[in-house]
Order: structure tokens, then C-alpha cells, then sequence
């Protein structure tokens, strides 16, 4: 049993190693001919794969393949064939004549949701290798927990006083639902509008959120729209001062409706430190 165990735990301990070492990314803010460079990617062509993703920061990355086995590379951006940095010795594509294992073979720009498929040729496979390398988009969808303000709410009701109708308003223009947001903003500003639409839960009905949004800061996310829920209004089947039967209750002349009504809300986000910039 305890081989048993021994040898899953190797398992599970030697796959992320290699999963991990087939790309390597160092991100470090230095400056080269004047231009800044804010990392490295290093790509180990002893791991044998047939296809991998990763995903980088944003910046300027300078590529490396340190091995003697590159036979061939293609990089493609947005389907577009990226040239790699032209060396005085490279013939007829022969990239191998061209570059030292200690050289740069490209510089990859990093901008927003930007994508680089690599081809490589390794001496000694016949099918070429593909790697992904991939930015992040800045705007993304963001779930945060707040409350929302719901405006305009008719809080009048149907009552049976001497067996007629009367009307019974408690003056309350507002109802706070706890609320879970769902907001498409740019996560890379300190401020940026973007939509939102959520779900709130009042302990009796469920609401339904949808407008605009301010995102401020790491976590801070301010709305206003238009909020879909049920509200217990008067039935119109009945009105003020008509003569009722004594078996008529509160629950006949009133019924559950659904209304929309302005809202405004706010809502945190608590994956992020709400003290540090973007």
C-alpha cells in the first residue's frame, strides 16, 4: 500500500515539473539599445510536446530557444507570418546557421488580448511543434457582492375596512436588495465604465439587475440601471370603496406582479487589494 501511495505521489509531483518546463517566462524591466524590455521567454525543446498554451503579461519579450535541435521556426501573429530577427547568416531559411543558442530570435509586443503561434522544427521529428503564447484582454468579465438601491417602488395596498375596499400606502419609495453583480470592465484602469447585470435576493423575491457601471480602483464598482422584480400590488379586479363579501382577504385583493424601477448600487470585488493601483 504504501508503494502504492509512494508512487502517485511521484506522479502527481513530476507532472507539473514538466508540465511547467516547457516554457519558460521571466518577466524583468531592462533596457536594450534604448527600447524597454520587460522579460523573456524561453522555450526548452528537450520537454517533446505536440501543442501547449501559456498565457503572459502584457510587455516587450525577447525569444529564446537555447538548443542545437531548432531546425525551423514559423511565428505567426493574428495569422500573419512574424519575421524573426534577421541574422547576416541565415541561407535559404536555414535558421540553424543563423542564430547561437545565447541569441534572441524575436522580440514579441504584448499588447492586449495579442497571440503568437510558434512552429517549431526539431531535428529528428517529423511533425512540427506548436506553441501558443498569449496576452490576457484587459476587459473582462469582474463578479462582485453589494447591495442595489431600487427607486420608485408603489408600496400602496388593498385592506378590507367594514367590508370595502381601502387603500393603505406606507410612504417607503425604496427597497435594498443584497446582490451578486456580474460587470464587464477594464481591469487595467483605475477608472472605466462597462456593463453590468446581476441577481439580488430580498429573503422573498429575486431580482433581476442589468445597466452601466464605473469601476474604481482594484475593487470598487458603482451601477445604475433598470431592476426586474416582483412587488405585491393592488388587484385591479377590485377598487377603492367597492362593497366586499367578508371572505375576501388580504391575499385577494392584492397579487404579486413583476415592475421595473430604476436602480443604483455598489459592490466589491474581493479578490484584490483594494490599496494597490492598477
Amino acid at each position: 500500500m504504501k508503494t502504492h501511495l509512494l508512487k502517485i505521489l511521484a506522479f502527481v509531483i513530476f507532472i507539473p515539473s514538466t508540465f511547467f518546463s516547457q516554457i519558460k517566462v521571466e518577466v524583468k524591466d531592462t533596457e536594450e539599445n534604448g527600447k524597454k524590455v520587460n522579460g523573456t521567454i524561453i522555450i526548452d525543446l528537450s520537454v517533446k510536446v505536440d501543442s501547449i498554451a501559456i498565457p503572459v503579461e502584457k510587455g516587450n519579450y525577447e525569444l529564446f530557444i537555447p538548443s542545437s535541435q531548432l531546425k525551423s521556426l514559423v511565428i505567426k501573429k493574428e495569422a500573419i507570418e512574424y519575421k524573426p530577427l534577421k541574422k547576416e547568416g541565415e541561407q535559404n531559411g536555414d535558421i540553424k546557421s543563423a542564430y547561437r543558442e545565447s541569441d534572441a530570435i524575436a522580440k514579441l509586443i504584448f499588447r492586449s488580448n495579442t497571440q503568437y503561434i510558434l512552429y517549431v522544427g526539431v531535428t529528428g521529428e517529423e511533425k512540427v511543434r506548436k506553441y501558443i503564447i498569449k496576452s490576457e484582454s484587459d476587459w473582462k468579465w469582474t463578479t462582485s457582492f453589494g447591495a442595489n438601491a431600487v427607486f420608485l417602488t408603489n408600496r400602496s395596498r388593498f385592506t378590507s375596512v367594514n367590508n370595502a375596499v381601502a387603500e393603505n400606502r406606507d410612504g417607503k419609495m425604496m427597497d435594498l436588495t443584497p446582490s451578486i453583480m456580474f460587470t464587464f470592465i477594464n481591469n487595467q484602469r483605475n477608472f472605466s465604465p462597462g456593463f453590468t447585470g446581476g441577481l439580488g435576493f430580498d429573503f422573498e423575491e429575486l431580482s433581476v439587475f442589468a445597466g452601466g457601471a464605473l469601476g474604481i480602483g482594484q475593487n470598487i464598482i458603482l451601477m445604475a440601471g433598470i431592476a426586474v422584480h416582483k412587488q405585491n400590488r393592488p388587484n385591479t379586479d377590485y377598487t377603492v370603496g367597492q362593497t366586499i363579501d367578508s371572505s375576501v382577504t388580504s391575499d385577494n385583493l392584492n397579487k404579486m406582479q413583476y415592475r421595473v424601477n430604476p436602480f443604483v448600487g455598489i459592490s466589491f470585488r474581493f479578490d484584490k487589494n483594494p490599496f494597490v493601483a492598477k
